[in-house]
This record gives C-alpha cells, sequence and structure tokens, in this order.
C-alpha cells in the first residue's frame, strides 16, 4: 500500500516512463489475437477487509484464484483489514496467502534485527496460523536493491516480490533499461540485478489509475493494452513473458489512489474470462535454479 506520498510521487513518475513511453503496449486493441499463449498473475496487498468483502465474489464468479499478500501485524487489528477467521476462508477456497512484512515498514530505513522481524517474522507469524509463505512482497518496493534486504528474504523465501514493470520477463532479458542475461540474483560485477529470483518484477495497478485520472474507459483500455503486451513475447505455445499485476483496495469507490472501483474490477476480470487468459496466483511463480531462470508450474 503506497501511503507515504514520497514513494507514490516516485511510482508514479516511474510507472508513467514505463506504461507511457514503453514499446510493449502499443498494441492496437483492434489488433489483439487471443490465444492460449497468455497468462496473468493477480495479487492483492496489505489484507484490506475490501478484498474479500468486494474482490473475492467477482474472483470466484470468474473461478478466479488470486495470492493475497498479509501485512501480519495487521491482521484483525482494525475492521478496515482482514482478520484471522476471513484469511481462512480465503485459504478454504483455494486462495494464495502469502506475505506482505509484518508492519509494512520501509525496508530500506531497518537495521539488521528490524529487517528479520518484517521479514522473518511475518513468516513465522504467518506459520503459527497454518499458512506457509513462499513469497515475499517488499512493502513500497522497498529494500529490493538492498543486499543486506535480498539475503534476509532469501533466508526466509523462494522468491521476492518488487516493482514497477508491466511485464515480468522469466528469464530477465527483456527489460530495456536494465540488461541482463538471466534471473541470477548478482550480476559479473557483484551487483544485484534488476530482476532476480528475489526481485520479481509485478505491476501495482493503482499507478495505471492515477495515471488514467480514474477514467475508467481509459483504464480498461490500458488494462487490455498491459495484458495483451505479452504476445509479442509469447510464441509456439510457450509463455516467456506474464503480467504480475497487483491491487489494493477494491471498493465503490473512484478517484482515490490505491482503490480499485468494484464496477470496473468486475469489467476487468470478465476481459480475462472472456478471453481465456490463464489466471495464476504468485505461488505458480517457480524458480529454476539450474537455468536461473523463472517458470510457471501448474498450467497447461
Amino acid at each position: 500500500m503506497l501511503r507515504n506520498p514520497m514513494f507514490a510521487i516516485i511510482a508514479i513518475i516511474i510507472l508513467m516512463t514505463l506504461i507511457v513511453d514503453s514499446p510493449l503496449l502499443n498494441t492496437a486493441l483492434g489488433n489483439v489475437v487471443n490465444s492460449n499463449n497468455k497468462a496473468v498473475m493477480l495479487g492483492f496487498d496489505g489484507g484490506w477487509k475490501s478484498q474479500i468483502t468486494y474482490a473475492k465474489p467477482i474472483l470466484d464468479e470468474y473461478g478466479f484464484k488470486a495470492s493475497f499478500f498479509i501485512v501480519c501485524g495487521r491482521v484483525g487489528t482494525q475492521p478496515n483489514w482482514m482478520n484471522w477467521q476471513d484469511i481462512a476462508e480465503l485459504k478454504k477456497d483455494g486462495m494464495d496467502i502469502e506475505s506482505h512484512s509484518m508492519t509494512h515498514s520501509n525496508l530500506n530505513m531497518l537495521n539488521q534485527n528490524q529487517l528479520d522481524y518484517q521479514i522473518g517474522g511475518s513468516k513465522q507469524c504467518l506459520a503459527s496460523h497454518g499458512y506457509n509463505s513462499t513469497v515475499f512482497a517488499y512493502p513500497y518496493n522497498s529494500g529490493s536493491n538492498d543486499p543486506t534486504v535480498v539475503r534476509i528474504v532469501a533466508k526466509y523465501y523462494n522468491i521476492g516480490r518488487s516493482g514497477t514493470e508491466p511485464l515480468m520477463f522469466l528469464n530477465c532479458n527483456g527489460f530495456r533499461n536494465h540488461p541482463q542475461t538471466d534471473c541470477r540474483t548478482y550480476g559479473r560485477d557483484g551487483e544485484l540485478n534488476y530482476a532476480n529470483r528475489y526481485v520479481a518484477r509485478s505491476l501495482f495497478f493503482d499507478m495505471v489509475q492515477i495515471k488514467d485520472s480514474f477514467n475508467n474507459t481509459k483504464i480498461f483500455s490500458d488494462f487490455v493494452k498491459l495484458v495483451n503486451s505479452q504476445s509479442t513475447y509469447n510464441q509456439g505455445g510457450k509463455i516467456n513473458a506474464v503480467p504480475l499485476i497487483i491491487f489494493h483496495n477494491v471498493a465503490w469507490i473512484t478517484n482515490r489512489p490505491s482503490y480499485t472501483n468494484v464496477g470496473l474490477f468486475g469489467q476487468l476480470m470478465k476481459y480475462l474470462y472472456e478471453t481465456h487468459f490463464k489466471v495464476l496466483t504468485y505461488r505458480q511463480l517457480g524458480y529454476n535454479t539450474k537455468t536461473n531462470t523463472f517458470y510457471l508450474n501448474g498450467i497447461s
């Protein structure tokens, strides 16, 4: 959840550069060809009550499963946040429960003990309630560029997730401004690679809505372009790139950052259903340590 104004402004600037100028999203709506080579991962950050109240019934309508990244220390502490019964209902219905830290702190500002608490403590907290989290989402996208933070994420999780890219390339070699040949954690220079096992690149959909001034027609159009932008890279039945999309609140609200209107969310999910996208959870993102590439599991 982008609650810090400074990080929100930075994220908006980054996203506008990525989406407005990216050649990935230049496909005209009339030229979109739907195929079985398309997938999308859906995630929800923060453990907001609105996600189970409004988003889940729409997901259920289309038979979609998604990942819910829980801020463990918040659970049940305020009416706006899910309680453990809500999370149990999600899990019972086949949803994926993953980690989003203990208190949603900026990891770049913490010492070693605090990082262990936020990252490892969250995994332990979820485990104590019966949830084996294998994916960690960086709060505010902070920390994924810090080797100390990444080492702690690697200690507790199989995969880490940060932002802000319209597509995640499974072999990590398609990021125009960050050339690399695979997804290994460190490059030849010893520096962290932009995308790696612990920094799978996702997109906060909230930023698309802000860019489009909460105009639902524009937002829907950009969503269609975004999810279809993978077509250039996915040929011959093989998926090489996939959008990893993150939502926050879903409610009968518009014109508010970090909120997606329920009616619009329903239209987006209907589009994915009617055009036969494979809708995946983040747990279906695997990592091959021999080839240093990501792969999608559990799909045909």
